[in-house]
């Protein structure tokens, strides 16, 4: 792979650092050429934000929409940049990050977890109602619906502690179902991969750097408790974020975030969106706008925050 990589207002010190870990590339059959950039044609850009050149970069970058990783100003953790690199890091730690910029993971699926969560996510939009069992338990998945029946409420709990099991089994739902009136237990699609996820968040695979973007409100009503899930539903409905951002930006645990996309993932909430959908912002947003935004949904789900801050 060769790569030409442009740079704009980095110092000297992260030019050379810069230089070594393209040098480390090179092992990874990574060759990359380094050029000033003024607006000539590259395959990705860094920029150091700290500069005016720098600065004036970015913003002709984000404009054309071109790759951009991003040396935010020394303190800034909160501007959610769609790739930012540590201006302290080491050379290796920034090899890390360009390869993973210039090879990305491939799309999540259902290969990258097991059981009930690889299911809902293989069947996402599917209109028809699918038997889903292990044993003695089972469930009834309406993917387009975004609703799962059980035989009764204790059968929850079970299916969320075997959500990542593989020895689940999946087929269209009987036209003759002999057990139809036992369905009597209707929950939310999305409520209840958000419970299971969370409880599984250890075990869940990393969405890292990647950008999702929620397509519709999330069905929150069985997870009124969950701050946090309503806190990452208010910035994902607005504009596009990694989980590494989302991080930054809101305080919140990495796993906690993970697991939240991984649950609106599989539910068919939330969808992956290229680097021209995030919100670039200058300076961060005021405190106040994000608190109002968050009361208001708040208000319509008739909960309390019980924060002052974004």
């Amino acid at each position: 792979m060769h790569i030409k990589l442009g740079t704009a207002g980095l110092s000297e010190a992260l030019e050379l650092r810069l230089s070594l870990a393209c040098g480390l590339l090179a092992a990874s059959q990574i060759h990359i050429e380094i050029q000033d950039w003024r607006g000539n044609e590259s395959d990705l850009l860094i920029v150091d934000i700290d500069s005016g050149h720098g600065r004036l970069a970015y913003e002709m970058a984000t404009r054309r929409k071109l790759p951009l990783m991003v040396f935010p100003r020394s303190g800034d953790n909160e501007t959610p940049y769609t790739s930012r690199l540590d201006r302290d890091a080491p050379a290796a730690a920034i090899a890390r990050a360009l390869q993973e910029k210039l090879q990305p993971a491939s799309e999540p699926s259902s290969d990258d977890v097991q059981g009930l969560l690889g299911i809902c996510i293989r069947e996402s939009g599917c209109n028809q109602d699918l038997l889903v069992k292990r044993g003695n338990i089972g469930m009834i998945l309406r993917h387009a619906a975004g609703r799962i029946l059980t035989r009764s409420v204790s059968d929850l709990p079970a299916l969320e502690a075997r959500l990542l099991e593989n020895t689940w089994l999946c087929m269209a739902r009987p036209a003759n179902d002999p057990y139809a009136n036992e369905w009597l237990v209707s929950r939310s699609l999305e409520s209840f991969l958000i419970k299971a996820c969370m409880r599984h968040q250890a075990s869940l695979p990393s969405l890292g750097g990647k950008l999702y973007r929620l397509t519709r409100w999330p069905d929150l009503g069985g997870v009124t408790e969950n701050e946090e899930a309503l806190r990452l539903s208010a910035l994902l409905q607005r504009s596009a974020w990694s989980a590494d951002t989302l991080a930054q930006h809101t305080g919140i645990a990495t796993g906690c975030i993970n697991a939240f996309l991984w649950a609106t993932l599989a539910s068919g909430a939330l969808a992956c969106a290229d680097e021209s959908a995030v919100a670039f912002m200058v300076q961060p947003a005021p405190t106040t706008l994000s608190s109002s935004l968050l009361q208001r949904v708040a208000r319509h789900f008739g909960l309390k925050l019980g924060y002052s801050h974004a």
